[in-house]
């Protein structure tokens, strides 16, 4: 009786170890936590000559002021400590009004890679769609809304299409020989894009901000009711859904959705 009164006062203590540790973690580290996270996206009509090629997707910055501002600087180091290929923005550079204008250009300039700088823009960024377009452009991203890029890589090729929850993707014109793959905001787009792309890659969501594993996020927003966390498949297409670098400012915290910066890296399941 006396053992069990003992393991019963561990397992207690161990419990409120446990709640107190949570709740400090979620509320004083998870905001600034960070990590690299890798996904290797296989297709057997995948072009074998594209084995290897590495996109770094960054989405749902949300700078808001001087502390986020030098924490997304830090990130840019050690991104560029990474090797990739093409560097992906998904949206939400801004979570409330635009500052530092120059500054935040010359820290996305820094981003260095071989084939290209793309961006879509995030419900956030639409308020000041013109000047938030103008600070990604200066810092070398070329802003797609709605359109199509065919990118080149080691003799063959793969499309990019960029869309939001206005159009159905398959208005978009793509070659019918390439992998498509999409970036849009909004996972939700995900629901009719499934019949046009091989792979879409989402933010928006930021991971569900308080993600429950087998129950979902707590409270989820809208264009994110249905994806919202990790990794789905749909008619032999795939979506992934990042957990963005940061929350808004009005609820930063993470459970189970620690902010990240994404690494896809294609591979063919085949030998063509």
């Amino acid at each position: 009786m006396k053992k069990f009164k003992i393991l019963r006062r561990l397992i207690l203590i161990l419990i409120v170890f446990g709640l107190l540790f949570s709740g400090y973690y979620t509320y004083a580290l998870s905001p600034k936590d960070y990590h690299f996270s890798n996904y290797e996206y296989v297709n057997k009509n995948l072009n074998s000559k594209l084995n290897g090629f590495k996109i770094a997707y960054l989405s749902d910055i949300h700078l808001s002021n001087e502390k986020s501002l030098d924490r997304f600087s830090k990130i840019i180091k050690k991104l560029n400590d990474y090797p990739f290929d093409m560097v992906i923005f998904g949206g939400d550079l801004y979570d409330e009004g635009v500052f530092e204008a120059k500054e935040i250009s010359n820290l996305l300039k820094d981003i260095d890679c071989k084939y290209g700088k793309f961006a879509i823009l995030g419900e956030k960024d639409e308020t000041d769609a013109l000047e938030v377009t103008q600070i990604l452009n200066n810092g070398g991203f070329e802003v797609l809304k709605n359109e199509v890029r065919t990118i080149y890589y080691n003799d063959t090729s793969f499309s990019l299409l960029a869309y939001n929850d206005e159009i159905n993707p398959d208005q978009l014109k793509a070659s019918d020989k390439s992998i498509k793959i999409g970036i849009a905001h909004q996972p939700d787009t995900f629901i009719q894009a499934s019949n046009t792309v091989d792979l879409q890659i989402s933010g928006h969501s930021c991971g569900g901000s308080i993600y429950i594993p087998y129950f979902g996020p707590l409270l989820p927003i809208d264009g994110a009711k249905t994806y919202n966390h990790g990794q789905y498949e749909k008619k032999g297409a795939t979506l992934l859904v990042s957990n963005g670098i940061s929350g808004p400012s009005s609820f930063p915290y993470k459970v189970f959705a620690k902010n990240e910066i994404n690494f896809i890296t294609l591979n063919s399941s085949s030998t063509r």
